[in-house]
């Protein structure tokens, strides 16, 4: 257990005085560039095809179902406990899977994953030529901003 626990610290962050982000963290931040302040749980984007909070499409519910053997509905995405598990463990699971494969995961990881699918975490490296990774170039954006503001503090917190 201990093996699978000390990337992690080291790759997200396990120290008051580090500026990294941990994968805890990261899920936790979410909601701030996925919807509004003010939005209620019951929030639909895209369309109608994303639910709650974390904006969690039906794929990536069913991909949670596959990794964790699980029976959860896409209306369970409405639920933030249970959205925040969900983001948890799916990018847990191909952090670990990158890994295995030697890449250390980024937070750009983290974000195309999130907003592109299990397999766009290949596309920081690889970028293609295309209508998705202009939009996950959009989306890493959108949160950037929002993710080196809670470093700042972090980090103005422990100096």
């Amino acid at each position: 257990m201990l093996t699978k626990i000390l990337p992690f610290l080291f790759l997200f962050g396990c120290c008051q005085a580090d500026t990294s982000i941990t994968l805890r963290e990261f899920v936790r931040l979410i909601p701030y560039w996925e919807v509004y302040d003010d939005s209620p749980y019951t929030v639909v984007g895209d369309n109608g095809a994303a639910y709650g909070h974390y904006q969690i499409h039906k794929v990536m519910v069913d991909d949670y179902n596959r990794i964790t053997g699980s029976n959860a509905v896409h209306t369970d995405a409405f639920d933030p406990v249970f959205s925040e598990h969900l983001a948890y463990a799916v990018l847990s699971h191909y952090s670990q899977y990158m890994l295995s494969q030697g890449v250390v995961p980024t937070t750009d990881h983290l974000l195309f994953i999130w907003n592109g699918g299990g397999g766009a975490w290949q596309r920081v490296e690889k970028p293609q030529h295309d209508q998705k990774q202009f939009n996950l170039k959009k989306y890493r954006r959108k949160a950037t901003p929002i993710i080196l503001k809670y470093l700042a503090v972090k980090s103005s917190r422990t100096t």
